[in-house]
């Protein structure tokens, strides 16, 4: 069965994403969407078709899904009246969600694939958790702490950096342990948080794409302050690698990582990212972070590290590929 897609061929979350599904078998043709400011890992699919996105040909986009059994979309098929033409000509439709950035008022997938219990509460489709695959080391004790905050350059559309860079680096301040923190961005560091990245020794600011292996390797503590998401790949991944996660206690995260190690927000506003429905928006005290970092530092995190091994067993690959293909292979 032809199972296709049209995703980013970038390092960055959705390109790393789709690439999975290529790799392990359950994507078998793939259509490059040009990014407008990142270029294209050429290597990954020599041979597929490219559109481009500031100027995307509908009817390449057509011929291409008229080609496949089934096409699989993460967060957006990029033109939404692709999933009425591909119901059209008999081809079925999957769409893999992101509850804060999938707007509603588009044509339906045949199928919602939904990857946490948030996004099932939005688009009531079935709940499919997102495979991970990451070398899980045994992590012992809190020392080394991470903050992979990918692109942190102007804030987008939405205004806010949702991985709660900048909470992050206030709580420093606050910070009593001698603990190691690592910043990382994949670009350029915005102004308003050059404005108060602190000169702190514990700090080592990291500019550039790190190895995607490398994300955890060498840290014992996954730290930030998410201010939504449902399924947070970048958590799972952290989760999955052993290390200990220190983020926001918030659903639907809270129903599967270690709640001993969570931030209970300050305060919960309303936000809106473009044409998606309102949705809540959690606030960290930078002060309670500060607080939850010296509980954990030096502190022994073998029973945190074993149950994100455990928890990466059930939703490896290996275990949730022939899933997927069930799914894939019906409406």
């Amino acid at each position: 069965m032809k199972v296709g897609t049209i995703c980013y061929a970038t390092s960055r979350g959705l390109g790393h994403l789709a690439r999975d599904f290529y790799v392990n078998g359950v994507v078998t043709d793939f259509m490059v969407m040009l990014h407008p400011d990142v270029p294209a890992n050429k290597d990954w699919y020599p041979n597929a078709p490219t559109v481009d996105k500031k100027n995307p040909d509908l009817t390449v986009m057509k011929a291409f899904c008229a080609g496949m059994d089934a096409m699989l979309f993460f967060e957006t098929p990029f033109e939404w009246s692709l999933l009425n033409y591909c119901r059209s000509i008999g081809v079925r439709t999957y769409l893999i969600t992101m509850y804060e950035c999938t707007p509603r008022d588009h044509g339906r997938p045949h199928k919602y694939l939904c990857p946490s219990l948030l996004d099932v509460d939005y688009f009531n489709g079935e709940l499919v958790t997102l495979p991970v695959d990451r070398e899980w080391k045994l992590k012992e004790h809190a020392e080394v702490f991470v903050h992979n905050g990918g692109y942190l350059g102007e804030p987008g559309s939405d205004g806010v950096m949702r991985e709660g860079t900048e909470t992050v680096i206030r709580a420093m301040s606050y910070v009593k342990s001698p603990l190691k923190l690592l910043i990382r961005t994949q670009e350029e560091v915005a102004p308003n948080l050059q404005k108060i990245m602190a000169r702190d020794k514990r700090i080592e600011y990291m500019l550039g794409t790190v190895p995607y292996d490398d994300l955890y390797s060498t840290a014992d503590v996954s730290i930030g302050a998410q201010k939504w998401n449902g399924c947070s790949l970048p958590l799972q991944e952290a989760f999955a690698s052993g290390v200990l996660v220190i983020n926001t206690d918030r659903y639907p995260m809270n129903r599967w990582l270690p709640r001993e190690a969570l931030v209970k927000p300050s305060q919960t506003v309303k936000h809106t990212i473009g044409r998606c429905m309102e949705f809540d928006e959690s606030i960290v005290n930078p002060l309670w972070l500060a607080a939850k970092m010296d509980e954990w530092y030096g502190k022994n995190i073998t029973q945190q590290s074993l149950a994100g091994k455990a928890w990466a067993d059930r939703n490896s690959w290996a275990a949730l590929k022939p899933h997927y293909q069930s799914i894939l292979g019906s409406v």
